[in-house]
């Protein structure tokens, strides 16, 4: 009997792996077809079919929110689905609807930029969804499939920077896109001199990426970042550029020739009514900033301290603290073995902003130093180094605000009979060409206590003085 099943087991295990391998051709036939796939190869595309787990959403569903961190990389294979983001001013603002043939969440893969985009279905949609740290660490393997995701990241970034400033946000998507294919991209490094007071104007500037510094006369002014737009002043009156801005950071800009900025406000009216609106409300802010000395020396301050390139800020009120206190650093070096901050940091108006990680929000300059790729951003803003790092100090030198320092490596072990091994293994390495020596030391900085679900040193004030406060509601800009 049982010599009579084998041979029908056989078939069947055959007849089953040869419906697998249709559906995955036809599956890979389907992404073939996808434009935003078009021109990747048959064996990337293979990659992406093992990689992806198939998904239905029903409509009205929302596939990611602006709350949550992007984890997957969707592409839409039936159905339709809206893009949606925050502008400056919070107004929640229609990107554009996507339909079949398209994807999303690829920011991740390549930047930090759709912190704020959500996808709401408008039907059924059905969707192929792949893991971004799963993906991320294949990409160097996937040519093809990168020049394609970056295409679309690129062509979004765009699309985006015009969609968060307030000003563009009331266009619908479709006018966006046509004031896209007029912007020309420019990259410049941490302080360049954009532009120069006194100098006549020739373009308006959208911040895609990075922040820059508006100084008067040698005197801190302002700051702007991602979304904002400047040099509009000197298009609008005529006269040279009242103020220079300097690139605080590395950044990247869209720049529109001023011939193509007459046009654009001749074609849209109340364009230029914002724009004189925005510029009206500058001019007075840098007035008042002049004729007020605390507030200069504040914004001085926060610039030089780094306190701006944060978007929260750990701080206290001084005058009531207990005298001789630090409960906040003793709490946070029983946390950590040593304190990540440092109380009498930089005082503006009433506060003490401590020294501490600012956790930059674009261009960090530890980051950008690594040589072993060991510092991330997590979901909560922060930058954490990982295990990948290697003590060698680079970022120690490269963080301008000293909030970086090297410690001892908790696992490196100590003791006499360590003390003799280690000893016998630098006596035998000139015999062993290949030995690596194990670091004994690591980088390390506050992480807003990364893993835990407290700060340590917030929970150690006794009366509640020292909080995490948003940038904003401390230095006024």
């Amino acid at each position: 009997m049982s010599s009579l099943k084998h041979p029908m087991r056989h078939r069947h295990d055959q007849g089953r792996s040869a419906h697998r391998e249709q559906r995955q051709q036809q599956a890979i036939a389907a992404l073939a077809a996808l434009d935003c796939l078009r021109g990747v190869s048959t064996t990337e595309l293979t990659t992406l079919y093992e990689r992806g787990v198939f998904r239905v959403f029903p409509s009205g569903a929302t596939v990611i929110g602006q709350r949550r961190g992007y984890r997957y990389l969707f592409f839409l294979l039936r159905g339709s689905l809206q893009l949606r983001l925050r502008d400056k001013d919070g107004h929640e603002v229609l990107m554009g609807v996507l339909g079949q043939g398209d994807c999303f969440g690829e920011g991740p893969l390549f930047g930090k930029f759709f912190r704020h985009m959500s996808a709401l279905t408008q039907d059924t949609c059905y969707l192929l969804q792949i893991d971004i740290s799963t993906l991320r660490e294949e990409l160097a393997a996937l040519p093809l499939l990168t020049t394609a995701l970056r295409k679309v990241y690129r062509r979004r970034m765009v699309e985006a920077t015009l969609a968060r400033i307030p000003i563009l946000s009331q266009l619908l998507p479709i006018e966006r896109i046509a004031i896209a294919t007029r912007l020309q991209p420019r990259h410049v490094p941490r302080g360049t001199v954009i532009v120069k007071q006194g100098e006549p104007a020739d373009s308006l500037y959208l911040i895609e990426n990075g922040q820059v510094v508006i100084e008067q006369s040698g005197q801190t002014i302002a700051t702007l970042g991602e979304g904002d737009l400047f040099g509009e002043i000197s298009l609008l009156t005529g006269e040279p550029h009242r103020a220079t801005t300097r690139a605080l950071t590395t950044t990247d800009l869209l720049e529109l020739p001023g011939a193509e900025f007459y046009r654009l406000i001749n074609q849209y009216p109340a364009l230029e009514t914002e724009l004189r609106a925005i510029a009206e409300r500058r001019l007075k802010h840098s007035a008042a900033v002049r004729s007020n000395a605390a507030r200069a020396r504040d914004i001085e301050l926060a610039v030089h301290r780094g306190i701006l390139r944060a978007t929260h800020i750990l701080v206290r009120d001084p005058a009531r603290c207990p005298p001789g206190c630090r409960l906040c650093e003793t709490g946070c070096a029983s946390r950590h073995g040593h304190s990540r901050l440092h109380l009498n940091g930089t005082p503006i108006e009433r506060f003490d902003v401590l020294d501490s990680c600012r956790q930059c929000s674009v261009g960090a300059e530890c980051v950008e130093a690594c040589p072993e790729d060991a510092i991330e951003r997590v979901d909560t803003g922060a930058l954490r180094i990982t295990n990948r790092c290697t003590g060698c100090g680079e970022c120690v030198t490269a963080c301008p605000y000293d909030a970086v320092q090297t410690v001892p490596r908790a696992k490196y072990q100590t003791g006499p009979l360590w003390d003799l091994f280690r000893r016998w293994q630098q006596r035998i390495r000139p015999t062993i060409p290949l030995a690596t020596s194990v670091p004994t030391h690591r980088a390390d900085k506050c992480d807003l206590c990364f893993g835990y679900t407290d700060l340590a040193c917030i929970s150690a004030c006794p009366i509640g003085n020292l909080r995490l406060a948003p940038v904003e509601e401390i230095v006024q800009v």
